[in-house]
């Protein structure tokens, strides 16, 4: 009997997005934690594999060293990890991201 195994978790796309916008920006995944006050680089690991979400509390700290504004980044979050709150507030068109200033 043959079983696989996928470690990819239930917010992997949200995971891949934030990974995808950390490698844009060329840090690695421990200095992302450091810049912005993560736990540390494997609690990272998990958001970007979609272990974890990102909490609400990092939302602002994330956004800012990934370029992005504080709303964008949220939106991102919520799109992925609270999709009926996110159609709430957004409909179901995506939003164009912003680059923080």
């Amino acid at each position: 009997m043959t079983t696989t195994t996928d470690i990819r978790g239930p917010w992997a796309e949200g995971g891949h997005q934030i990974e995808q916008l950390r490698l844009a920006r060329e840090i690695t995944q421990a200095e992302l934690a450091e810049q912005a006050g993560l736990p540390n680089a494997g609690w990272l690991s998990d958001i970007e594999v979609g272990r974890r979400p990102v909490p609400s509390a990092f939302y602002q700290s994330m956004a800012l060293q990934l370029g992005m504004t504080a709303s964008d980044f949220a939106a991102l979050c919520l799109r992925h990890y609270d999709p009926k709150a996110y159609e709430a507030l957004f409909g179901v068109e995506v939003p164009a991201l912003k680059l923080a200033a």
